[in-house]
């Protein structure tokens, strides 16, 4: 027996008639399933409630391209052919289409392609991603000290970089010394006896996660407390925010210079045409009688629209530090000579959508992916239950020194340790032998020792990232009804092409037959016509 109850769209609870089994319509009473909601459809011994056709009428809802009739009439058509779907998938089921070898081989195949992009994207890219875009709204102008500290370093060594980092923060607080003079005489960036720590405008993806983060967390004119990263531990000082522009128009006026008395030449020429500009002159004119740029010149010195990353340094400071449409530089030197630049128009912000696929790229190549990729793990961690023995680790890796421990747990292996148990995952346990392909693999910098610590804790929470993703059903209700759904087409694409398709292919005459008996019906007639000029 199948029963169909219909609902208005507001799911009203009065029942109106549908369809019903051979025994002619009827009016079916309104029963409720284990979510609360109606249900509206019963086959056998399964029901569909209210809320799970919803969810499925949702999901199709972009495939549904009739706008001839009313929301009303497309739901309940929806529900007669999701009903016939169901009937199909039960049928394939009850015809042993499931316990098929091929058919599981295919399902789980595909299980494990969906799975590892499904997580990533849901737990880790889309985070990242919009994290990015709301922190690309601004752009700071950000200073910093950095003492320091490999990521090997003892507890002791750890806290006496963050005690030293606390006192000259006190010091600086005070009035003791500048923030700039303490740069420049106590940080370890070289750079920051020339800059005195000064790192220019940065945003969202543009550095390491952990100081990005400590930036944007800091008002202009303060100083952070003290951030750990792979480099040490940082002072981060803000000392603008502003609203952060994309993309600009703008075109240029080039004066080409080497040495210095050249671009002090070219930097008369610029000031001069300048003047000329604000006087009333055309810039594009003069861009085609002046400048050295012969590409831009020949279109009045337009340089079309670019964003950040796009020109050299110096150029691009200047050009996205000019406020309003029309307003000049003063003479900007880069490597190719003197530059005039003119501001033509300031491109609105991409919308979220519009920005996604080159956020994504960009979230793929930074570290922050895999760092939340490990959090993941110890969030699974903490969901069921693990271990994880630091100061063994520690202990297996120094056993041949801090300088050699690379090349000798990688020549040699962890001895002694190979098969201790250093950490597990639920029911699973992890013995040092279990790392060492991890370890060749890994890329190491300036702290191998460190380095092979860190990768170590992350071998761990990359089993349990497989772990979570062996169990995602259980713990992902969207990604289990994505899975279902493909599963079950699967299985009636089985049915459809044994009990269809290929009989119907087989049947050259009755083939045939109907083709010569519908003449005509089998060519597509003209849909679009293209006319194509080309010079």
């Amino acid at each position: 027996m199948l029963t169909l109850r219909s609902f208005l769209p507001s799911a009203a609870l009065a029942a109106v008639l549908v369809a019903s089994g051979c025994s002619g319509p009827r009016v079916a009473p309104v029963a409720f399933g284990a979510d609360g909601t109606p249900i509206v459809a019963t086959w056998f011994a399964d029901t569909l409630t209210l809320a799970e056709f919803d969810e499925a009428y949702t999901a199709a809802d972009g495939a549904i391209v009739d706008t001839t009739t009313s929301p009303l009439d497309r739901r309940l058509d929806f529900l007669d052919r999701y009903v016939d779907f169901k009937l199909k998938v039960l049928s394939a089921r009850d015809a042993g289409y499931d316990r098929d070898s091929s058919y599981q081989v295919e399902v789980e195949a595909y299980r494990d392609q969906l799975a590892g992009p499904y997580f990533l994207d849901r737990r880790v890219i889309d985070g990242i991603v919009r994290d990015m875009y709301e922190k690309q709204a601004e752009e700071l102008r950000v200073s910093h000290i950095l003492f320091f500290l490999s990521p090997a370093a003892s507890p002791a060594d750890s806290a006496a970089t963050y005690d030293r980092a606390l006192s000259l923060r006190d010091s600086i607080a005070s009035g003791i010394v500048s923030f700039e003079e303490a740069a420049a005489r106590f940080s370890d960036d070289p750079s920051a006896q020339r800059n005195n720590g000064d790192l220019n405008y940065l945003t969202g993806g543009r550095t390491v996660l952990d100081f990005e983060n400590a930036a944007y967390e800091t008002p202009v004119g303060e100083l952070s407390g003290p951030v750990r990263t792979q480099f040490g531990v940082h002072l981060v000082k803000v000392t603008d925010r502003r609203p952060r522009r994309s993309e600009i128009q703008a075109r240029h006026i080039l004066i080409r210079a080497q040495s210095d008395a050249e671009v002090d030449s070219a930097t008369a020429v610029i000031d001069s045409l300048r003047a000329r500009v604000l006087a009333g002159d055309d810039f594009a004119e003069l861009a085609r009688e002046f400048s050295d740029d012969t590409g831009s010149g020949a279109r009045g010195g337009d340089l079309g629209t670019f964003g950040r990353g796009r020109m050299v340094p110096p150029f691009e400071q200047a050009a996205f530090e000019l406020d309003e449409v029309d307003d000049l530089s003063g003479p900007v030197v880069s490597r190719f000579g003197v530059h005039l630049i003119q501001l033509t128009g300031v491109s609105e912000r991409p919308s979220y959508e519009e920005s996604y696929t080159e956020l994504r790229q960009l979230a793929e190549r930074l570290p922050r992916t895999a760092l939340r990729r490990q959090e993941l793990g110890r969030e699974f961690i903490d969901a069921v239950g693990g271990t994880y023995d630091a100061p063994l680790v520690r202990e297996a890796v120094m056993q041949y020194g801090e300088d050699a421990a690379r090349d000798s747990v990688l020549a040699l292996g962890f001895g002694d340790y190979a098969e201790r148990t250093f950490a597990t995952v639920g029911d699973s346990t992890y013995a040092f032998d279990d790392v060492i392909p991890t370890l060749r693999r890994t890329r190491y910098g300036p702290h191998p020792a460190g380095e092979m610590i860190e990768a170590t804790r992350g071998f761990v929470e990359e089993q349990a990232v497989q772990q979570a993703l062996a169990r995602l059903e259980e713990r992902d209700p969207e990604f289990a009804r994505v899975f279902q759904s493909y599963a079950e087409g699967v299985r009636l694409f089985r049915v459809a092409e044994d009990s269809v398709w290929t009989p119907a292919k087989e049947d050259e005459a009755g083939l045939r037959a109907y083709f010569e008996a519908r003449p005509g019906q089998f060519r597509f007639p003209e849909r679009r016509r293209v006319l194509a000029f080309r010079s």
